[in-house]
């Protein structure tokens, strides 16, 4: 493919520039029923013809593809969405496109980070949701932990959105904290609901950064409160009312017999007595 540019203007002193030839650029592309696409384009090189621009010679420029890119806007787009969107992961991807890994992934993580820093990602949310996850489940208890932010926002069809904001390192009131202030004061006024784990710190950030919100625990974390409070109840009226009562379970075969004695009682199990449950 080539562009129908026919004047292109130097870049450095804005003359117009003449046609110096063409070279090749092979980028990778979105694939087509499964089998990976590659688009040979040839670039025009243009020359300045001002005597006293150190720009001599350039490329012409085009939204398909950024300098010396291996792979196009289009297919770097596919792969992001892909990745926030369905459940994939940067090899399958990559496989469909006909790349290496890290070529993907310095595409994808740069698009990535343009799209967080984009501000209408953060419009529109008036529920945040926060809670802990385990990241990495080595080193040192605790060093693994990561602050989650979550969009509960409800849709037009009323459903909230349950769409991923951040993942911060750390566990803390301090961190969420931050992640809030960060954030802009405008950002802070319009959540009205923030949800949250039965966890002091996240509590404490809520009360110092969001005053107007309503803090509310979220639905796992009351479930699992209230089924905790009826085990416990459980236990102990069952200790109360019966004592604490163990119970050994002896392993008897089919084959062995049982003695009893002259009532009729039964007695011993012949064979290897096993440890008491």
């Amino acid at each position: 493919m080539e562009t129908d540019a026919d004047v292109g203007g130097c870049p450095e002193c804005g003359c117009v520039a003449v046609g110096h030839g063409r070279r090749v650029h092979t980028v990778a592309d979105t694939p087509c029923f499964g089998t990976p696409v590659r688009v040979q384009w040839a670039k025009r090189i243009w020359r300045c013809q001002e005597p006293t621009c150190p720009r001599t010679t350039f490329s012409e420029a085009h939204a398909f593809a950024s300098p010396r890119a291996k792979l196009s806007a289009r297919a770097v787009s596919w792969a992001t969405d892909a990745l926030e969107r369905d459940d994939t992961s940067v090899s399958a991807l990559a496989r469909h496109l006909g790349v290496d890994w890290h070529t993907l992934w310095d595409a994808v993580a740069a698009e990535a980070r343009r799209r967080l820093e984009a501000p209408e990602r953060l419009a529109g949310i008036d529920a945040l949701g926060v809670d802990e996850h385990v990241w990495s489940p080595t080193g040192l208890p605790g060093s693994g932990m990561v602050t989650g932010i979550v969009d509960h926002t409800r849709g037009p069809d009323g459903k909230p959105r349950a769409r991923l904001l951040d993942l911060v390192e750390g566990r803390s009131g301090p961190v969420y904290r931050s992640w809030l202030t960060d954030r802009g004061e405008e950002f802070r006024a319009a959540v009205k609901v923030a949800a949250l784990d039965p966890f002091q710190g996240y509590k404490n950030a809520i009360d110092d950064t969001l005053q107007d919100a309503v803090a509310v625990l979220d639905a796992f974390h009351v479930v699992k409160l209230g089924t905790q409070a009826v085990d416990e109840v459980r236990r102990r009226v069952q200790q109360q009312t019966r004592g604490c009562q163990m119970v050994c379970v002896r392993a008897v075969s089919p084959t062995e017999s049982r003695d009893t004695d002259d009532h009729g009682r039964q007695g011993s199990t012949r064979g290897t007595p096993t440890r008491p449950a």
